[in-house]
């Protein structure tokens, strides 16, 4: 099983490509079904994954996933990624998901933006009616019989997202069949379009208690069936799908056996015997003469020589063709070309060496063709950029045709199309309809392959990748990006300068240059400033990385925070151009390698600020950029491993502050705990940023020297007032005297996770309460113990520490403080 894994991790680019000969025999069995299905929910890794593979799997239907969001605002196990970069990583994470169980994936442009409590919060932060148009778009596209949710409308769904989009579906449902609906999208190539009937998959998760929604007067559907051609159940490939949410934490179980899935009526009539009760998912939809076509082609076929029914399936295209022209006939001619193409054996590979390519520089690239059975292909035109290559005549099976080019780059910059356009605050705009719903980032190049087989035109299309060779894990493929001539970076975005001071503080400047510049000059600018003159005396060569110090002095710059975005303008020779981003790269195992570009963002805070102690041990968790921050506050930090959570060691820190989640990932806790607890006895400072407790993240060790839980409670309203439940305490007055204005500007939420206790050791100085709830006081929990102090805090400093937000470096300052 781990083998099974390990190929899903790293052999995605090749997964969809070629298909085994007993898939292909199912592939056949497909061609008679004439069902689709739409599932729907609010994120990755909120899917029905067992109903999605039981569907595409056993059941052969057209299975497709809609997410509203693509799961920027959640937390993530395997990095410090937060927002858009998240929910790239999770987007790849879905895709993954969906090439083990087979459905397919859409999403809208609707921005995760952290926990919600209602489903009017989610609707109206995302805009209700341009999702909702997304959700009807999608419909209207893919044109479900059935339609089901994976939540309920309600607060059993445990979280505004996941209500919001069981509401948004119950809308859409009725939506996408009346013409005065977004009349718009009947221009753009679809047409109005009522499914038979709505359906929620009700739920109870593996390891929740009292979270059940499910009940005997239900409709129930046995499944988990074990599928010879793939030598696994659909529960198995299921686990393996769902294994694939790993920034979330969801290595699952593998579920070998059968199990029952209920479902309750949303709208339509009730199914009494199957799900499809109603709906004749066959030929008969169409032309029932097709059917009559396809069954001997199915007892004919042989896997060991699938390309034997290559010219009974050319035949069954014909007649496809020749009926009325309709969704359900063009989606079968698509599912036989396919299946022609992988019956041949033909492959298609567009490679280069190169995994970025500068605006005007040269792109080698190299495409191979091959046909790997011993058929007749003829006239194969080979396209990609303009250049064509063809073959003339008979393509010779088994011959490998390889084409070497080399172009210029001329296409926009590799951006993900959703963060193409500047962001809203709760969506992503997007303006071509045909883009919405997918699921994929656009290739920076693509080729093409057209050839004829029979006297039958066909067509593949392949992503020009980076092929990389590594001595371990051999061949590598990954996508390529255009970029920018220039990238540039700083060393900290945040630069603190607290009033008076007297402080120079310095960042430092990285400039990469991805295309060779021609002597000149670049001027670094913020606005309408000039931050720095820098001279290429030489230029740069591509490749070529350059530093430069810029340094603000506390008198330089006004009170407050001031954010810009840097912008870099280059005189090159006689080219003039301004370049203002960074390149981002994402880089994991399990996903392919995701680059972007951000604007290079500024935050000056020349604010009251002060802090005690110097010295302070990080420990690390899932990921955050803490560090960086604590740095600018003039900390020296050392990261600690379990070797050094000893109490001898710990004592030359006057503070030991935890990453998130850090008892949720590290295994050491057990023996680090006794000596961190004499540490804080002996006089130490600890502090704990969040953890989670749940199924899925269990906390491995006690943190605490008294009892203490961690909740699932949060504080969502990022602008809930402060109640100073303590407001003469030491974490509320010393060193900063922290204020409501201190509570400004925070982004996506107050808190999270936030502590429980009945212990009466433990003070609660900070209280916060969201729309009609009663206050939650566990945002901080603090306890002296001996001569020291214990403190958790499910205030989300990991996100607004990056943010430059004033009031948390403020308050952090505070906590960080050896007590008196």
């Amino acid at each position: 099983m781990k083998k099974l894994i390990l190929l899903a991790l790293l052999a995605f680019p090749v997964l969809a490509q070629q298909r085994t000969s007993a898939q292909l025999g199912e592939d056949l069995q497909k061609l008679r079904v004439l069902g689709s299905v739409l599932h729907v929910a609010a994120h990755p890794d909120d899917e029905s994954t067992h109903m999605l593979t039981w569907f595409a799997q056993q059941q052969h239907w057209e299975t497709n996933y809609f997410a509203c969001t693509r799961g920027d605002g959640g937390q993530n196990l395997i990095g410090d990624e937060q927002g858009v970069p998240l929910g790239l990583i999770r987007t790849q994470e879905l895709l993954a998901a969906r090439r083990i169980d087979g459905a397919n994936q859409y999403f809208s442009r609707a921005f995760d933006f952290g926990f919600s409590k209602s489903t009017d919060e989610a609707l109206a932060f995302w805009n209700k009616q341009l999702i909702l148009s997304d959700l009807v778009w999608v419909i209207r596209k893919t044109r479900p019989d059935i339609i089901f949710t994976r939540f309920p409308p309600d607060a059993r769904a445990g979280h505004g997202h996941h209500s919001a989009s069981a509401a948004l579906a119950i809308e859409a449902y009725k939506a996408a069949a009346d013409p005065k609906m977004f009349p718009e999208q009947l221009k753009k190539g679809v047409d109005v379009w009522q499914a038979k009937r709505l359906l929620w998959n009700t739920f109870r998760f593996p390891g929740s208690t009292g979270n059940s929604t499910i009940s005997d007067s239900q409709f129930k559907v046995n499944i988990g069936d074990y599928l010879p051609f793939l030598g696994q159940s659909t529960g198995e490939l299921a686990a393996f799908s769902r294994s694939q949410h790993k920034s979330q934490g969801f290595g699952f179980e593998v579920d070998r056996g059968r199990s029952t899935e209920y479902f309750a009526t949303l709208g339509g009539e009730a199914p009494k015997e199957y799900l499809w009760d109603g709906v004749d998912a066959s030929w008969n939809r169409v032309n029932p003469n097709i059917d009559t076509l396809i069954i001997p082609i199915i007892k004919g076929y042989n896997p060991a020589k699938p390309y034997e029914s290559i010219s009974a399936l050319i035949s069954l295209k014909k007649s496809i063709q020749a009926l009325p022209k309709s969704p359900w006939t063009q989606k079968k001619i698509n599912e036989i070309n396919a299946w022609v193409v992988n019956a041949a054996g033909i492959y298609l590979g567009a490679t280069t060496s190169q995994g970025i390519v500068a605006v005007g520089e040269k792109l080698p690239i190299k495409t191979e063709f091959i046909v790997r059975a011993p058929i007749r292909v003829e006239n194969v035109k080979i396209a990609f950029a303009g250049i064509d290559s063809t073959i003339k005549g008979t393509v010779e099976p088994y011959k490998k045709y390889p084409f070497n080019r080399s172009i210029t780059a001329s296409a926009p910059i590799t951006q993900p199309y959703w963060i193409q356009e500047t962001k809203a605050t709760g969506y992503f705009n997007v303006s071509d309809q045909q883009k919405i719903g997918q699921a994929k980032v656009d290739p920076a190049y693509t080729a093409k392959a057209i050839f004829h087989i029979q006297g039958e035109e066909f067509a593949i299309e392949r992503p020009v990748q980076e092929l990389i060779i590594d001595p371990v894990k051999g061949e590598i493929l990954q996508p390529i990006a255009v970029t920018p001539k220039t990238v540039f970076s700083l060393s900290s975005n945040v630069v603190l300068l607290p009033k008076g001071s007297k402080v120079t503080k310095t960042t430092n400047l990285y400039i990469t240059a991805l295309a060779a510049l021609k002597p000149g000059k670049i001027e670094v600018k913020s606005g309408a400033t000039v931050l720095a003159n820098i001279p290429l005396k030489d230029g740069m060569k591509a490749g070529e990385k350059q530093e430069w110090p810029i340094s603000f002095t506390e008198a330089s710059v006004p009170l407050g925070k001031l954010s810009s975005n840097i912008q870099l303008h280059i005189s090159s020779g006689t080219d003039n151009w301004v370049d203002s981003l960074t390149l981002q790269t994402i880089e994991y195992p399990h996903i392919p390698t995701q680059r972007y570009f951000t604007p290079v963002n500024l935050s000056l805070l020349h604010i009251d600020f002060a802090k005690k102690g110097n010295r302070l041990g990080y420990i690390k968790g899932a990921g955050d950029k803490v560090p960086e921050a604590l740095k600018q506050m003039g900390y020296e930090v050392d990261f600690l491993a379990e070797k050094d959570l000893t109490a001898a060691n710990l004592q030359k820190y006057d503070v030991v502050l935890t990453g998130v989640r850090a008892y949720n990932t590290n295994d050491y806790w057990e023996n680090g705990y006794p000596e961190i607890m004499k540490y804080i006895e002996n006089g130490g400072n600890y502090v704990v940023q969040y953890n989670t407790a749940s199924f899925l993240g269990p906390m491995k060790s006690s943190m605490s020297p008294y009892p203490l839980l961690v909740s699932r409670n949060r504080i969502t309203k990022e602008e809930a007032k402060p109640e100073f439940l303590l407001p003469t305490h030491p974490l509320l007055n010393s060193p900063n005297k922290i204020s409501e204005n201190d509570f400004t500007d925070w982004i996506q939420e107050r808190s999270i996770y936030t502590a429980e206790t009945t212990d009466p050791h433990f003070e609660f100085p900070l209280g916060f309460s969201d729309p009609g709830e009663s206050q939650n006081k566990g945002n901080i929990a603090v306890t002296k113990y001996g001569k020291g102090q214990f403190i958790y805090t499910g205030l989300v400093f990991f996100r607004e520490l990056p943010a430059g937000v004033p009031g948390a470096y403020r308050l952090l300052a505070n906590l960080l403080a050896k007590p008196h």
